[in-house]
């Protein structure tokens, strides 16, 4: 894609309402290697799995609190946590960049969340096998 188009981002008001939509549907998540650049979600490695409903949950809040950054970050990030129903069949994705953001299906939306709670989103994953530092 070239020109303008390319540039196009998604409000985060869109990005919002895709989240609560996906999330409302999410059943498992699972997080794996690689960022933007790791290719198709189910031929990568798997780093850590959420089942529990209570760290759903908690995941969840973590990962879609806060502003949007109306901007993405210049890294193919790393890693992503992939969103699954109940069928197992992946239904979203976000890299984590740097710590501080996620970027939800970054070539759909183009708009990073700039998550509410950094270190606590560090600190799930750490919790979970993901080794983040």
């Amino acid at each position: 894609m070239t020109g303008p188009a390319r540039w196009d981002r998604a409000s985060g008001a869109v990005v919002r309402a895709w989240l609560d939509e996906v999330w409302e549907r999410t059943e498992a998540a699972v997080v794996l290697e690689g960022g933007d650049n790791g290719g198709p979600l189910d031929g990568r490695r798997i780093r850590g799995e959420v089942f529990d409903p209570d760290d759903l949950a908690e995941l969840r809040s973590l990962a879609t609190a806060g502003e949007f950054a109306d901007d993405i970050c210049r890294c193919h990030g790393g890693p992503t946590i992939a969103l699954l129903d109940a069928e197992g069949e992946f239904i979203g994705s976000g890299s984590v960049h740097g710590e501080t953001d996620v970027s939800w299906e970054r070539g759909r939306f183009r708009n990073n969340l700039e998550v509410a709670d950094p270190a606590g989103l560090v600190a799930f994953l750490e919790r979970h096998g993901i080794r983040m530092r």
